[in-house]
């Protein structure tokens, strides 16, 4: 019986930078492959092969995909026995624990010498417009950031705070009743969504596909989704919970999801860039409205609405950015391709195709 694939984006471009959550799965992962090597797009086709061969032999996969290519892979992730693979030389990720947990293959020697000098000042040329591209986008991400943040403080200044509070210890009440085990909870990190070329995409629908609750918050930006959600993650490992944090694509400190696997229950910011509303026929839907609490004056609406309108316009020009910057990085890796020795890929890459299940 085959297992199956959850979807999940592995890095996000965000007003911050880029964010990536490999060092935290890292430490998650009872054995660690670091594939070491250029961008290409071999080693993606390499980390979908290994995929495959661990879901054809029943386990969970997560599949960490790359923001900017359509079907590029980044990493994935062996549930059962926890097995990482990760192509990390763009992630600056070491290993730290050589000899028990880290394993490195480096796939720099499948690189042939005079093909890289054949496509030397190409890939040079595409190297430095994928850096300028990228930057570009970040700042443009950064000042979108700025002005959310003026939008929350527009918000902020029209809430009921006390009535959110309420509502909160009743949510608590709710979810976790009077549950506590006696072991210490597990806090686990993943990404929700991140900004492509084609506007901010999200993978919730995959991550939530097998849990029987999903409550799906409705509020302002400002109104304390994120905090409400970093308290109950607080909450469920206070109780011997798993918890895991899902971060936001597009603010780094933000978080946009909790899941609690225990309780084969989530929650999470349905509210835009990514609306969701309960689906008909799924029992466990509900909405949590946090919106209620918060009563815009004429002033308030019409700051927001400035707001809003810059806000749209910067995200705009992020995307167009986006776009370059996937125009780059596709030519990088179809330049690293050229350049691989097939006879050395195929070497270094048959010991990782280990059967774990008869």
């Amino acid at each position: 019986m085959n297992g199956n694939v959850t979807y999940y984006f592995g890095h996000a471009l965000t007003g911050q930078g880029r964010k990536h959550l490999y060092k935290e799965m890292m430490e998650e992962a009872s054995l660690v492959y670091i594939l070491q090597g250029a961008p290409t797009y071999k080693g993606a086709e390499l980390l979908k092969e290994l995929g495959y061969f661990y879901v054809k032999q029943g386990f969970s996969v997560e599949w960490f995909k790359h923001p900017l290519l359509e079907e590029i892979v980044e990493a994935v992730f062996i549930r059962e026995c926890n097995y990482l693979f990760v192509w990390s030389s763009e992630w600056n990720l070491e290993p730290t624990l050589l000899g028990t947990k880290h394993r490195v293959i480096s796939f720099y020697d499948c690189l042939e010498e005079e093909q890289l000098e054949i496509v030397g000042e190409q890939l040079a040329t595409a190297m430095k417009e994928r850096e300028l591209w990228r930057e570009k986008s970040i700042c443009m991400l950064a000042i979108a950031k700025k002005l959310h943040d003026d939008w929350e403080v527009v918000t902020q200044s029209c809430m009921d705070w006390q009535a959110l509070d309420e509502q909160i210890t009743t949510l608590k009440s709710d979810i976790f009743q009077s549950m506590t085990l006696n072991k210490t909870g597990a806090r686990t990190h993943r990404l929700l969504g991140t900004l492509t070329p084609t506007g901010a995409q999200n993978t919730v629908e995959s991550m939530t596909k097998n849990l029987a609750r999903r409550l799906m918050i409705k509020g302002k930006p400002g109104t304390g989704k994120s905090s409400l959600m970093k308290g109950l993650a607080d909450e469920a490992n206070a109780r011997g919970l798993d918890a895991q944090i899902v971060w936001c694509g597009l603010d780094a400190g933000s978080v946009d999801m909790i899941i609690i696997p225990e309780l084969n229950f989530c929650i999470f910011d349905s509210t835009d860039p990514h609306i969701f509303d309960p689906e008909e026929g799924r029992s466990g839907d509900a909405i949590f409205d946090m919106g209620q609490h918060c009563k815009l004056t004429e002033q308030a609406e019409a700051e927001i609405e400035e707001i809003r309108s810059s806000y749209k316009e910067t995200m705009k020009n992020a995307m167009g950015y986006s776009a370059r910057y996937a125009e780059a990085e596709h030519t990088i890796r179809q330049l690293m391709d050229r350049c691989l020795s097939t006879s050395a890929w195929r070497d270094k890459t048959a010991p990782l195709f280990k059967r774990l299940r008869n």
